[in-house]
């Protein structure tokens, strides 16, 4: 991140860049360099990935040659889902700390939180058991969001026929539609494999519950998770 930012001077693209970015984001700028450099300091997260910097911020990704400074695109940021690949596994710690709640002004917990046996049977041997099924969103190749379901006795579980589900997207993407791209190719997903409903578990002041209103969830029940904090239990047709 910080190469790029100590070099805003060098940022700059062609003139058929200029009309692609325009045309891409509706810019009225005649001034698309200044522009993408002023995105950039302004950005929320920075991401260097093979020969690109990929920035992010205001619902837009701006891609960057890493050698020449060139901005390649600007579009706003429409993440890709497709089904969970057992490759994906290996981020699901990441998106299990991701998924915890945390009111506002609250500090983060540590990551070890995770290890938690309560939270980490969201995660163990994750793809060895029937109801395992997951989904991603990828944004630039980068995996940025994923929801999952398992029949776990967690604080979810309603009984052995019902899979219960997780969604957790990185806090940059968040706001930009892709938790509900997941969510429904999750429901697809679930009903192909045969299943006819599909729960959760969510605190009670957690915005995310108009979320699930929205998506057909309903409430089923009330329970205290293993810190004591009350949470709704919600359950889906599908």
């Amino acid at each position: 991140m910080n190469d790029l930012t100590q070099n805003l001077d060098k940022i700059h693209t062609t003139q058929m860049g200029v009309e692609r970015i325009r045309r891409s984001l509706g810019l009225q700028t005649d001034d698309v360099a200044a522009w993408c450099k002023d995105a950039v300091k302004n950005a929320d997260i920075i991401i260097g990935q093979g020969k690109n910097w990929y920035v992010y911020g205001q619902g837009i990704a701006i891609t960057i040659n890493a050698h020449s400074y060139t901005v390649i695109t600007a579009h706003k940021i429409n993440a890709k889902v497709r089904l969970m690949q057992e490759l994906d596994y290996e981020c699901l710690p990441e998106f299990l700390y991701q998924a915890i709640f945390l009111p506002e002004g609250a500090a983060p917990p540590p990551r070890s939180i995770i290890n938690e046996p309560e939270i980490f049977v969201y995660i163990k041997d994750f793809g060895a058991q029937p109801g395992d099924l997951g989904v991603v969103a990828e944004q630039n190749g980068q995996v940025v969001g994923a929801a999952w379901t398992r029949i776990i006795p967690a604080y979810g579980h309603i009984n052995d026929e019902i899979p219960e589900l997780a969604i957790s997207i990185l806090p940059e993407f968040r706001s930009y539609g892709i938790g509900t791209k997941l969510m429904k190719m999750l429901f697809g997903a679930l009903r192909r494999n045969g299943y006819k409903q599909t729960s959760l578990s969510v605190q009670k002041d957690n915005p995310a519950v108009r979320f699930y209103r929205r998506l057909g969830y309903e409430m089923s029940g009330e329970r205290l998770d293993h810190a004591g904090h009350e949470d709704y239990l919600m359950i889906k047709e599908l």
